[in-house]
């Protein structure tokens, strides 16, 4: 039986989670170089449009996720502006820390994308939840 502390802990594990992977994508070093396990190689090779769609879709997915863990906020208003807030302030502060990272720089271009993909994200919850 699933208890409301367990649903709790699962909605907090989602929720961080979530940000984590987004911060692991983006701070990855822009150059493989020898030596880096295969799951830097592959994100470094990850061809440019394709990397452009996954801004989209996992700011996108960061965004329906948050909506939908932060249900303790009534006032669903709020509640999306809030989400909306958060999915781009954080996309803008990844893009902020890859000027730190070795072989990466940021693009107003790139918090454009997770922008328009918190949008996607936000637009979905609202048919969704």
């Amino acid at each position: 039986m699933i208890t409301s502390w367990d649903y709790t802990i699962f909605v907090i594990f989602i929720r961080y989670s979530t940000l984590a992977l987004l911060a692991l994508l983006s701070l990855i070093p822009g150059l493989a170089k020898h030596g880096d396990s295969a799951f830097i190689w592959l994100v470094v090779d990850t061809p440019t449009l394709i990397q452009k769609i996954l801004h989209v879709c996992l700011y996108g997915v960061l965004t329906l996720l948050l909506a939908w863990t932060l249900d303790g906020i009534e006032s669903k208003t709020y509640r999306y502006l809030i989400v909306l807030i958060i999915a781009v302030s954080f996309g803008a502060l990844m893009e902020w820390c890859q000027t730190k990272v070795p072989g990466r720089y940021a693009s107003l271009y790139d918090v454009g994308l997770n922008a328009a993909g918190a949008v996607i994200g936000l637009l979905s919850a609202v048919f969704l939840l």
